[in-house]
């Protein structure tokens, strides 16, 4: 799967953003507090309905629909949307999910089986890395 363009809207600390990766790799970086963490957490909302750092040990009372959406908005107001390639499917599919519904991933009906195939891939949850994850792979040595 490829990602062509992704909007954020009111989740976390982002209000709205797009981005346009037209299906080429993209780095997320800035300074301590300025929503890196909300577009990761975004992608895997979206893949998933769910946000992996929001759930299990340590995050005792943290609810999605009252802890995902941005601050003064209404899970009815937050939702990641995007545009993906997916192998061997021509075309470009739009797939959208809100805070309001998180386990309704929108799309065309004609594209539902696909979008259900990368849905179930996601749900393996090997598309999120800790970030302990990601230091030991930037910090290892090349083994050639």
């Amino acid at each position: 799967m490829r990602l062509i363009e992704l909007e954020i809207n009111n989740i976390r600390g982002i209000k709205n953003l797009k981005i346009q990766p037209n299906g080429n790799n993209f780095v997320v970086w800035g300074a301590n507090g300025s929503g890196k963490s909300a577009v990761i957490d975004s992608l895997d909302f979206l893949l998933t309905g769910k946000v992996s750092r929001l759930i299990g040990a340590g995050t005792k009372g943290i609810m999605l629909t009252k802890h995902g959406p941005h601050i003064d908005h209404s899970p009815q107001e937050a939702y990641v949307r995007a545009l993906i390639k997916v192998k061997n499917h021509e075309q470009p599919i739009e797939v959208k999910r809100s805070m309001a519904n998180s386990s309704l991933l929108e799309c065309e009906d004609s594209h539902k089986p696909i979008v259900e195939a990368v849905e179930k891939f996601a749900q393996r949850g090997q598309h999120v890395l800790t970030r302990r994850e990601i230091l030991k792979f930037i910090t290892s040595e090349k083994l050639f």
